[in-house]
């Protein structure tokens, strides 16, 4: 399976996020693709380095203004987008399900897209947020709000899974995916 992993690129975010994602992606990245934005730093560097270790088969995807990331790197497939939504698109077309750790302003604006698209159905793919180290904890406060004040439907929250363990991520994903066969 071919797993997206949306997630921060920066070297200087606080240890315990590194040590946590590190176990988390470990299990995940032992049986499974990757997919990510093509960046040697930070979490993302972190899940290339496994999935290479692992003889993972490694697709990156970034945008041109990012090229300088990816020829740092070895991947089976590379593609080059002209901007950050094209590069979205590529990841969520090219990924069988995405997951979400801790980043910044690109994984956030990722997630939401993803779940927008879900929400619209344009596709029908499992959506995980790994909330390592309770990260997201203050966006989920957020969303509740959003759903408590019918600023949007809470039946968005099916759009979307809450993880804590690389287990769970993985049971989610794997029936998911089973009963999306069912339903064809």
């Amino acid at each position: 399976m071919k797993l997206f992993i949306g997630c921060s690129s920066s070297n200087d975010i606080p240890q315990k996020y590194i040590d946590d994602c590190k176990i988390y992606l470990e299990e995940l990245l032992t049986g499974n693709d990757i997919v990510f934005g093509a960046c040697s730093d930070g979490l993302m560097g972190i899940s290339y380095n496994i999935a290479k270790k692992n003889n993972k088969k490694i697709t990156g995807i970034c945008p041109v203004s990012f090229k300088e990331d990816l020829q740092k790197l070895e991947c089976d497939y590379e593609e080059l987008t002209e901007t950050i939504s094209q590069r979205t698109t590529s990841v969520i077309d090219a990924s069988d399900a995405l997951i979400f750790l801790p980043g910044g302003i690109g994984t956030i604006y990722e997630l939401f897209t993803a779940i927008e698209s879900k929400r619209s159905h344009e596709f029908d793919k499992p959506i995980v947020i790994y909330n390592s180290c309770n990260y997201f904890d203050k966006l989920f406060s957020f969303l509740e709000l959003i759903y408590s004040e019918s600023f949007t439907s809470d039946r968005v929250k099916k759009c979307y899974h809450i993880s804590n363990t690389a287990e769970d991520t993985l049971n989610y994903i794997n029936n998911y995916n089973s009963e999306l066969k069912l339903r064809k």
